[in-house]
């Protein structure tokens, strides 16, 4: 997957510009992952996004203060920050595909 098909909120035609930080979109993508139902842990392919990942996780997880905390407290770079949203996105989407029967 190449950069350009991270989905930056606030970004492009028609963007209103409200500036949501890098961080907080990776807390949210990453507080989006944690809920979905079918989310497992053990099957994150990414050990940079599994090691970002909090150890609990379901609708009730309201962490997302906390992990924004986290995550700007690891000093990550751009690249990082990228490469993390990407893989929240990718592990999200891949939950969502049907089972393989």
């Amino acid at each position: 997957m190449s950069r350009s098909t991270v989905q930056w909120p606030g970004k492009g035609p028609g963007a209103s510009g409200s500036g949501a930080s890098p961080v907080d979109m990776l807390a949210a993508q990453i507080g989006k992952l944690l809920r979905h139902p079918a989310y497992r842990r053990g099957a994150i392919v990414s050990p940079l996004l599994l090691r970002h990942l909090p150890t609990d996780a379901g609708y009730a997880w309201n962490g997302e203060a906390a992990l924004r905390a986290r995550l700007t407290t690891a000093g990550l770079d751009a690249a990082s920050i990228d490469h993390l949203l990407r893989n929240a996105q990718d592990e999200f989407l891949r939950l969502r595909r049907p089972a393989d029967a």
